[in-house]
């Protein structure tokens, strides 16, 4: 994998940080891997295979513990 920096301004740093005051992610590294995931999914960009290997690591993460969930609770205004 590889390693860049990314400045974040304005608009994007702002939904960024929101994302991580939410709870969606617990990084800005993480919410920027969300967005990009999410991107992917609504455009179809990658194939089919890429998503079941992602899930896959996913799965096995949980189950081994490596990576936790969280409850998110919908606040009606």
């Amino acid at each position: 994998m590889t390693n860049i920096n990314i400045e974040l301004k304005g608009y994007t740093a702002e939904v960024v940080e929101k994302m991580l005051v939410d709870g969606y992610a617990k990084t800005k590294t993480e919410a920027i891997r969300l967005a990009l995931f999410e991107f992917d999914q609504i455009h179809k960009l990658t194939e089919e295979e890429l998503y079941a290997k992602a899930a896959g690591k996913m799965l096995k993460d949980l189950k081994s513990g490596k990576e936790k969930t969280s409850k998110y609770v919908t606040m009606r205004v």
